[in-house]
């Protein structure tokens, strides 16, 4: 699951107190390659105050991919150019697949054999990161998926070989480190060639979604908090009790994630950085394909690229396996356990019903309002059941529901 916990807090209260000196040591520099520079010492620098060992762990991590970048994206005229793709894009998942599979002993492991390294390079770094308390290695699912992406548009030809500087780059752009979006290559690195100063509309931009970011996180989102002890009473609640707070749980599971999502978006937008929107009202959509297509919009956006699309999901006849396997990525990149199977497999037949039903009958061009209203409360409704998956047990699951529907 995404990051939205005390790490996420401490990452951007961090942050906004670093961008009183950076924001204008960004705009004094003159030069492409300094501001760069710049922002990649930063994300390491915010990193480090995390635990050292976060930002010795991720810069072995971008200095592999930039290797195997240069290596894809040289074999791409090659016939043997596919097999080298695929070995790289195994290496690159192997960290995050051993996560989570193994969550705990991974976890210690990063954690030891990280602090040990640098007690081998420094005693200052070892003495300062054994101060720090066991972490998870904040942030991987969303690096992972940024490698891969920049791994296959390197091999496509889209994205030439790169300087190590680049990457690093890439890899380390601060607001996207702890809590996304998925962002890509090319998405930042066009506009980091840019040298001009702050413009007023990137000011104002940039404040409007901080301001937003930071209601929705600790103004609307907070009192709805403690509805994540659906997820732990619900043995003792009654059905009714349940269903109010899965839908209170619902809105604080979207209020604190796209908060987070409007922080990191913000702050890119006060270096210039126009990313593109991670969620866009998802609990006004009046179908399931309209739901995603403005959920975590970043992950969905990937996923379209690097499996919807190659499996063939704009051809007719392999348009449903390309959205089974679509939404089994999307869910098995929150956790790989067999509710997360459960999770991309109900999705996947929402979407495949739909898009069929609509084949069938199609949508009004003009649905009155309450049609909409509607359709768009069944649609939370679907996605609201769904919700438990990311976290409960297997064997939480049955239990869960046979309470939801006032079963004991």
């Amino acid at each position: 699951m995404p990051t939205t916990g005390p790490s996420a807090f401490d990452f951007f209260a961090d942050f906004f107190a670093l961008c009183l000196v950076l924001v204008p040591l960004f705009y004094v520099l003159p030069w492409a390659w300094a501001r760069r520079t710049l922002l990649t010492l930063a994300g390491a620098y915010l990193l480090v105050l995390v635990a050292p060992r976060l930002a010795l762990f991720y810069l072995a991590f971008w200095v592999a991919v930039a290797t195997l970048q240069r290596v894809v994206a040289w074999s791409g005229e090659h016939k043997w150019g596919p097999h080298v793709l695929s070995i790289s894009i195994l290496a690159t998942l192997a960290p995050m697949v051993l996560w989570k599979l193994r969550p705990a002993s991974f976890t210690i492991s990063f954690n030891v054999f990280l602090n040990n390294r640098l007690w081998q390079i420094s005693n200052v770094a070892g003495t300062i990161d054994s101060i720090r308390p066991i972490i998870l290695p904040i942030g991987l699912s969303f690096a992972t998926f940024r490698a891969v992406d920049l791994l296959v548009q390197s091999f496509l030809g889209t994205i030439p070989r790169q300087p190590l500087g680049h990457v690093l780059f890439y890899g380390f752009f601060p607001p996207v480190q702890v809590i996304g979006p998925v962002i890509e290559y090319s998405e930042v690195y066009a506009q980091s060639q840019k040298t001009e100063g702050l413009k007023l509309e990137d000011y104002r931009a940039a404040f409007t979604q901080v301001i937003v970011g930071v209601l929705k996180v600790f103004v609307l989102a907070v009192p709805l908090a403690s509805s994540s002890d659906v997820l732990v009473l619900y043995k003792t609640n009654g059905a009714l009790v349940l269903w109010i707070e899965l839908f209170m749980y619902t809105w604080f599971f979207y209020l604190n994630f796209s908060g987070y999502s409007d922080l990191a978006i913000g702050t890119a937008r006060l270096f210039g950085f126009r990313l593109k929107p991670n969620f866009s009202r998802p609990f006004t959509r009046t179908n399931p394909q309209d739901f995603w297509n403005n959920w975590h919009m970043s992950l969905t956006r990937w996923a379209r690229r690097n499996v919807f699309v190659p499996l063939g999901g704009m051809r007719q006849r392999s348009q449903y396996l390309a959205i089974a396997a679509t939404m089994m990525t999307i869910a098995l990149w929150h956790d790989i356990t067999v509710p997360l199977v459960i999770f991309g497999t109900y999705h996947s037949c929402a979407l495949i019903g739909a898009r069929l039903l609509n084949q069938v009958r199609p949508a009004a061009t003009e649905p009155s309002r309450w049609l909409s209203i509607g359709k768009a409360t069944l649609v939370f409704v679907y996605v609201a059941v769904s919700i438990p998956m990311l976290t409960l047990h297997l064997g939480q699951l049955g239990h869960f529901y046979s309470a939801l529907l006032g079963l004991r």
